[in-house]
């Protein structure tokens, strides 16, 4: 299965993210944005979970990604990002310019339905950096 946009990944990970504490998950895409894996890499609170950056890029280079889609989940049903999510958000996709394996986007699942940072330009990845016409779906997102 291919990860061409924010709706897809959301298909993908709505039936696992029924937790009503915060997890925080990843995806791991190939060079032509297909699922290589996904899975949750932290559990909170009903209104925190803490990550670190290390773990993430981990996943990423053990599942050998292209690319990296993270996402998480508000109980509180709210679609809008936190400041630590806001924060959260800026550091790993700095990370993520570091180490070569681009973060896509970042979605914030509720029960609902999803919100994307790079949709609603909540954070600038690093695509939109190089060439800031593109699209925020994922099927023209490429560093080269």
């Amino acid at each position: 299965m291919e990860i061409t946009s924010a709706e897809r990944a959301y298909q993908v990970l709505q039936p696992l993210m029924q937790s009503d504490v915060e997890e925080f998950w990843a995806l791991a895409l190939g060079p032509k944005k297909e699922l290589l894996r996904v899975k949750m890499l932290f559990r909170g609170t009903v209104d925190h979970c803490p990550m670190h950056p290390r773990d993430v890029f981990r996943f990423a280079c053990l599942e050998n990604a292209s690319a990296l889609l993270i996402a998480h989940n508000h109980p509180s049903r709210d679609l809008l990002p936190s400041g630590p999510d806001l924060r959260v958000t800026e550091r790993l996709v700095s990370v993520s310019e570091w180490l070569e394996i681009p973060i896509l986007d970042h979605l914030i699942v509720t029960v609902d339905g999803f919100s994307s940072f790079a949709r609603n330009r909540w954070c600038r990845f690093p695509t939109e950096r190089i060439r800031p016409d593109v699209h925020p779906d994922f099927t023209d997102r490429s560093l080269n």
